[in-house]
């Protein structure tokens, strides 16, 4: 599939046909796609652990279960929990991790990368600020019994994690759909997968990504609506849109980017029928 398309058809899925298992190779490239993803701060945040669906009981499955995410869990069989550890920037604090960027040519002298800069500015104006900041907040952990309170993390670095977290999601998203799967991120109850996957308190996670092979059609109706995108994006200064140019948008329409918006005709009656084969509300 082209870029374009891979972009154009992605949607969140919510109909998986539960007995077609994902096929490890396909599992593997989108883990080498998040792989090759930009990291911040070029610190080794991001950590993922696959679940399969058929390995995990069906009180822990039930126990997962959010209202709106019970026909989900069931159907879906395969699971991409995704972390970034936050102790990650504390290790990178030798400089090695920059140094090899040097090493391999991607940080240049010609915009003023050298050894003596990651140490004497970089190390302690960048990467210690993060780490030492007084605005502080410890995470909360949902537990099956409560919650419970973990450690104590700089803010900064939590908004790092995050941003980590959105590239890796965006990576295997496309990286799913290019191979011809059905995905979403979604919400559930974190309490029981981080028990059963023996996730460490320093990994700070996000929704997880559900891929299998799509029960709906890939189109799930159509493109979702957005604003006008003159409404949102803009030239030079905000108030002035960026316009669209119709021959560009043609050319997209082509390359399948911008396909036809939800919602198609028929997507009433496949969401019915679907329902009804699942044994789901109507």
């Amino acid at each position: 599939m082209e870029f374009k398309e891979a972009v154009g058809t992605r949607r969140s899925i919510r109909m998986w046909l539960p007995y077609r298992p994902v096929e490890p190779e396909k599992i593997e490239a989108i883990l080498e796609a998040i792989y090759t993803a930009p990291r911040v701060l070029e610190a080794d945040f991001l950590r993922v652990v696959v679940m399969h669906r058929d390995d995990i009981s069906h009180e822990d499955l039930e126990a997962m279960k959010t209202p709106t995410t019970m026909g989900q869990i069931d159907l879906c069989p395969i699971y991409m929990f995704m972390y970034s550890d936050l102790d990650a920037l504390e290790r990178a604090t030798d400089g090695k991790n920059l140094e090899q960027m040097i090493d391999i040519g991607a940080l240049n002298r010609s915009h003023g990368w050298t050894r003596d800069f990651i140490q004497s500015t970089i190390i302690p104006n960048v990467y210690r600020r993060v780490l030492d900041d007084e605005n502080r907040i410890a995470q909360q952990f949902r537990t099956e019994d409560g919650t419970r309170e973990g450690p104590s993390t700089s803010r900064e670095l939590m908004v790092l994690g995050r941003i980590q977290l959105g590239i890796a999601q965006a990576y295997a998203l496309l990286a799913a759909v290019d191979q011809g799967l059905g995905v979403q991120l979604t919400n559930l109850t974190d309490a029981v997968p981080r028990r059963l996957m023996g996730i460490p308190d320093s990994w700070f996670g996000d929704n997880p990504m559900f891929v299998g092979y799509c029960a709906e059609d890939r189109e799930a109706g159509g493109q979702r609506p957005r604003e006008p995108l003159e409404e949102d994006y803009f030239e030079g200064h905000y108030g002035v849109p960026f316009r669209r140019d119709a021959g560009v948008v043609e050319q997209l329409e082509e390359a399948d980017m911008i396909q036809q918006a939800a919602p198609l005709p028929w997507r009433r009656d496949e969401l019915r029928r679907l329902a009804r084969m699942f044994g789901l509300p109507e």
